[in-house]
This record gives C-alpha cells, structure tokens and sequence, in this order.
C-alpha cells in the first residue's frame, strides 16, 4: 500500500513537472522523507525520486530562461510593505517590499512601470527581484518632509540631544585674558557656550573704535548672541561651516542696526574656536575643529611636542593698502590705515578711526559705500583639525590678539603658556594661568598699544599626554639642556570614544 502511495504522488510530481508551465510546485509532505527512508531498499521508487527530483531542476532553468517580465503596479502600501503588480496578461501578482531592488527605503508607486521575474509563496504567485523595466535598481527622489513634520523631527532630536563636552573627562576648559583691568575694556570673551546640536563654542571678540566710555557695546553684543545665533543657523543649514557663516552676517545685520539707531562707532574683531562632536567619513565618532576668524587675531594649536602650529592667518590692513587707499582710507607705511568720519548732519568728519583689520563685525566708520568691497564681516572659516582623541595629538588652543603677537613670536607665546601650564606656584588653573601669563609676558615687552587679549581651551581628555610634555620641559630645565625635547606620539590607549 505504501508503495502505490509514493508512486502515485512521485507520478503526479513528474508529470506537472514534465509540462513545464513555469509554476514553482509545492514540495512533499513531510510525511514523503519518511516514506522515502522506508523505500530506501526498492530501486524503482529511488529511480522515481531521482526523476522528480531533476524535474524541479528543469522547472527552476526554465523559469531562469524566460527572463523577466513587465508589469504595472496596480496599488502598494508602503506602511504595510507590500502590494500587487499587474503582468501583461492581467494577472494579478503579489509584491513584497523584501523583493523590491532599491537602495535605501524600498517602495513602489502606483502606476509605475517595473520588470520582475515571476515565482510563488505558499502556493499563489508572487514578483521576486523587482526592478525598473531596463533592469536597474529602483531609484526614488527623496520626498520634501511636510512641514510640520519636520518641525517635529528637529524638536525630537533636540530633546534627545545631549552635549557631548559636558561629561566631566571629555569636558573644554577655558579662559580668556585682556588688559588693561578697566571697565572701559573693550573686549569680552565667550568660554564654552554650548551649541545644541553640535557642541561648544570659545570666542574672542577684541573691541575697536569704541566711541563710549563704558567698553564696547559690539563686543558684549556677540558675547551675547554668538551661540544663539549658531544654533538656530545649523537648524537651518545642518552643516558646521554654513551655519557659522550665517550666524555672522545676522550678528552684523543686527548690530550695524543698532550702531544707526544709537548712533555707535563700536566694532570687534572676532575669532572663534567651535568644537563638535559629529561622525566622520567613515561613520565613526570625532570630534572636528572649526575655526572663523574676522580680524588680525591668530589661533595657536600646541602639539604634543610643545610646538606652536598656527591654524589662520589674520586679515591685515597693509595686505590690502591699495584697494583702501582707493577707497579713501589714509594707509600710511607701516600698513595701518585711518579714516575720517562724520556723523549724519556734519557738515565735516570730526573723528579719525584706525582700522584694525580688514575684516570685523560692526565698525560703522569703516563701513562705507565705497569700502564694502574691501572691509566687511565675512569670515574666513576652516576646518582645522578632526581627531578621534588619542594620546599623542594636540593638547590644547590659544587666540592671541594682535597687539600680543607685534611683541611675541608663535613659539614665545606657546613657551610662556606651557611654562606657567607647568609651574602651581600660581595656584590658578592651568588654563588659566596660561593666558595670563601670555598677556604679562606681551605687557612686559612694551608693546605699541596695551590693548593685550588671550584665551586658553585646554582639552580635557589630552590631560595625560600634556603632563607627560610639562614633565619633559621640567626635565629638561632642571638638565639645563638647551633646545626642545622631542617624543614620538605614543597612544596610551586611551581612546574619548570607546566605551
């Protein structure tokens, strides 16, 4: 009786086989691979079995041959993921987005035209590799996000952001240094405002031309709108280097219509470090080093062998004497230049203004009709550095002013800093202890003007690697040898991003 029973089902196998219609036949029972280890023994039932057996073969080659087919897609659900194409002979086929070939999101389109080649799930036809008509991937325009749902989907991150730099060991510490001590001071400093989305920004704004007698109100103004400003631009620019730049010019929008209104001469060069913590080309966790600067101040990095590495240069008057010179400004040989101003209803300019750069937020003398071309607040923005934080890479950043580097080199200023780094008779933070030690070293040289402004931003998470180069100076001191003690960088294996 088992016997006819396996012939009858191995015959029906092989005569649906043997008319090749195409179809994908469902397999035996499971009951059938027992009966087969029963008839193990019986030669004609094995034969029987080998036959059905290369008729599914023939089946499969053939489908394979046929190539692929055109069809209409009737209706899909890409909630759901699935849907229903129509082949050229109005037959009905299901589709599944895991058949789909597309990068990214798979979906289909109603109405859209597709190649496919045809196959079977539990028993009904069904689309498998699912392409367009040429055989090429299916490629979709990425669809505009409705509006409020973009609104919700920034909100959300947002909300599920958290600042990177505030957890204790891969925190920035930083401060900034001016003189003269007078409340007439002209500049202000921004230490690690954070910047949702990105991270933390350090900023110099070193005052100019300041027609009051209570500081500069340019300065405190960027002090006070800097970071704000960054952040709601990168929601809408999404990039480091746009969002800044556009953060600059509504500074200038804002402020130079505030000098009108008031009637303010104030200006500011400004000079910022912006760190942030993102992902890099190959999708792995850095943190980037964006600078922008508008002005002469220069941005020191300290390597890991003391040595100082300037990441811009300033924008100095005398590199453009002669467009200013055409545009009515008196540039005399040493590069600086003035001007006459006079407000609206003088008959005359009553006041002459040097110009500290060629570049600067603010600063209504200077920014006339005739010199927009050549003064203005468009910052120069680079990134300088991008770095997964191991032992042996920058230690720490300076912003100097102008007036500190016409007395002091980029290696006398790195020196001053890492000497008093290194020296706790002081008793203040090392970054600390750094710009201050900066500006006294610049006052004691007898500058021109006593306008003095650093900022140190120490890298937390370097701390070892900048103790093992404090404790190599100290050697080295105590030795009397002269000149630089090198080391190789060494990774400690301490890593800011593993877990």
């Amino acid at each position: 009786m088992l016997g006819w029973i396996a012939y009858i089902r191995l015959k029906y196998r092989t005569d649906r086989a043997s008319s090749f219609d195409g179809r994908h036949f469902p397999a035996l029972p499971r009951w059938s691979a027992e009966l087969v280890g029963l008839m193990t023994l019986n030669p004609a039932l094995k034969r029987q079995f080998e036959e059905a057996a290369l008729a599914d073969a023939a089946v499969a080659q053939q489908k394979q041959s046929r190539g692929r087919e055109i069809g209409l897609v009737q209706a899909y659900d890409k909630g759901k993921g699935f849907g229903f194409i129509v082949d050229s002979d109005k037959e009905k086929l299901f589709v599944h987005q895991s058949q789909i070939i597309s990068p990214g999101f798979r979906r289909l389109i109603e109405g859209q035209k597709v190649s496919f080649l045809r196959g079977e799930n539990r028993g009904k036809p069904w689309a498998e590799d699912v392409r367009n008509p040429d055989g090429s991937p299916i490629m979709h325009e990425k669809e505009e996000e409705a509006p409020t749902m973009a609104k919700k989907r920034r909100q959300q991150l947002k909300d599920q952001w958290r600042n990177f730099f505030e957890i204790p060991q891969y925190a920035l510490k930083g401060y900034g240094e001016s003189l003269p001590a007078l409340f007439t001071n002209q500049d202000a400093f921004v230490v690690g405002d954070p910047v949702p989305q990105l991270g933390k920004v350090f900023a110099m704004a070193h005052g100019c031309c300041a027609s009051g007698s209570s500081g500069n109100e340019c300065s405190r103004f960027v002090k006070d709108k800097l970071s704000k400003h960054i952040a709601k631009a990168y929601e809408e620019k999404g990039e480091p280097s746009g969002a800044v730049t556009s953060a600059m010019e509504t500074l200038e929008a804002e402020f130079m219509e505030r000098a009108k209104m008031k009637t303010l001469t104030d200006g500011a060069e400004v000079t910022l470090a912006l760190f942030v913590h993102a992902l890099n080309a190959s999708g792995q966790p850095c943190v980037q080093l964006w600078t922008a600067c508008m002005g002469t101040c220069v941005v020191l990095l300290c390597n890991s062998d003391g040595q100082a590495v300037r990441a811009m240069e300033p924008h100095a008057t005398k590199k453009e004497r002669a467009r200013l010179t055409e545009a009515g400004f008196n540039v005399k040989e040493d590069g600086s230049a003035e001007v006459a101003f006079a407000e609206v209803g003088e008959h005359k300019p009553t006041s002459t203004f040097r110009l500290p750069a060629t570049r600067l937020i603010g600063g209504r003398p200077f920014k006339t009709n005739k010199a927009k071309a050549v003064v203005h607040a468009r910052p120069e923005i680079k990134k300088v550095h991008e770095w997964r934080c191991i032992a042996g890479e920058e230690l720490f950043v300076l912003i100097c002013s102008s007036e500190v580097l016409s007395v002091l080199s980029d290696q006398d200023i790195m020196n001053a800093a890492l000497d008093a780094w290194g020296s706790s008779a002081s008793g203040l933070d090392g970054w600390e202890a750094a710009s201050k030690a900066v500006v006294r070293t610049a006052q004691a040289q007898g500058p021109e003007s006593d306008k003095l402004a650093c900022m140190a931003v120490q890298f937390w998470w370097q701390e070892k690697p900048l103790q093992r180069l404090l404790a190599r100076r100290a050697d080295k001191k105590r030795s009397g040898i002269a000149g630089d003690v090198k080391e190789k960088a060494v990774d400690d294996g301490f890593d800011m991003f593993s877990g």
